[in-house]
Formats: structure tokens, sequence, C-alpha cells
């Protein structure tokens, strides 16, 4: 059974963080831009399950790879967020699209990021950017992500067990800003991201509103 086991890391200064993974030996996997879909059934019903149903295309220059993943309910846990997770890379993104649209599924949340993995220690160091935040989150074994947070100084940072949903609306309401299940960038943000990416500059297609998002 495939366990998704994390933790995030708040307010984390990234040019530091990525000096000490260097200090470590850490292998940097490339930094992409990821588009992720949501997908529900017309009354959310996987939302209120506590499930999350995600077409996601992560771009690099002169690659692109296209993942479909389920996630049910996560464990209850203050440190860390865990749950079951199964992945699927397929071919083609708009044809497993099509699928899940044939099957009812529709489009109830779209969010972005651009994301810096780094592998060390059998962990996996994520140095994600999004529209509304700068977050690392860690993935592996629980005891290795403690250990590893302490040899890199994130045991001195503000640690997290929610979603990216639950800490955008949470951001929202701090701003006080009404509610909203989608964060994209701007325009201009995305040409930004993109172009430091290396990246053509396109406009990602769009999606509807509905259910929500658990990343």
């Amino acid at each position: 059974m495939p366990l998704e086991v994390e933790r995030k890391y708040l307010n984390v200064d990234f040019a530091a963080l990525r000096l000490a993974l260097g200090g470590l030996g850490a292998r940097n996997l490339g930094a992409h831009f990821e588009s992720n879909w949501v997908f529900d059934t017309p009354d959310a019903r996987l939302f209120a399950s506590g499930r999350l149903l995600r077409l996601r295309l992560q771009e690099w220059p002169g690659a692109m790879r296209h993942v479909l993943t389920l996630k049910l309910p996560a464990a209850q846990n203050e440190r860390f967020k865990t749950r079951e997770e199964h992945e699927l890379e397929v071919a083609d993104n708009a044809v497993m699209r099509a699928v899940l649209e044939g099957l009812g599924y529709t489009v109830g949340a779209r969010y972005e990021k651009v994301r810096e993995p780094w592998l060390v220690e059998g962990v996996e160091v994520a140095l994600d950017t999004l529209p509304f935040a700068a977050v690392v989150e860690l993935e592996g074994e629980a005891g290795r992500i403690e250990r590893l947070a302490a040899r890199l100084g994130l045991d001195r940072a503000e640690t997290s067990a929610k979603s990216y949903h639950q800490l955008h609306q949470e951001w929202r309401r701090l701003h006080k800003l009404p509610p909203d299940i989608s964060f994209v960038f701007d325009a201009e943000q995305r040409r930004r991201c993109r172009r430091e990416l290396g990246l053509a500059n396109t406009e990602q297609p769009g999606g509807g509103p509905g259910a929500t998002v658990g990343a």
C-alpha cells in the first residue's frame, strides 16, 4: 500500500536551504512548472469523502510528464500528513481528461506551482513556489523527515501538516479575501516563472468551478 508521508515548512529562506542541501550532497531533480486539475462528481462526493482525483502536467525544458493521482482520506496527525496514494503516468493529458469527463467527473479546481525537488537521505525535499506562498515540503519516512529537517535547520521553522488548499484558504482569510478554491498564477507571474524555467510562455487551459483541492 503506497503511503504519502509529508510535512510542510513555512517561511523558509530558499537560498540558505539550497546551500544546506548542497552541503549534504543532495541531488537536484530539476525545477519544473506544474499545472493541476482536480476532478470530482458534480455533487462533490470525492471531496466530501476526503478523496482527491488529480491530473497533473509537469513541464521541464524539452520534456513533460502527465500523472493521474488518486489520494485516499488523510490520517489525522498534527505532525505529518499521511495518506494512501496511487499514481499512474499517462501518455496524453487531454485524452485522460476526456476519459474522466466521459465517466462523469468534472474539473472542480485548478492550481499551479513551481516545484524544485531535491533528493537526499531517502527524503524528497521540494521547494514550492505557489501564487500565495513559498513552502518547503519533505516527503519520506517520518523518522527520516525529522532527522533531515534537523540537519537542514528546518526544525526551527514553522511546520504544517495542512494541505495547500487549507493553507491557501487561511491566507485568503488573513488578507480578507473571499474564498477561492483554485490558486493559479496571474498572467504576468506565469510568464515570469516559465521564462525563469526556460519554458515557452503558453497560457494554460482553464477549469470550471466546483469542489476543492487537497494538494
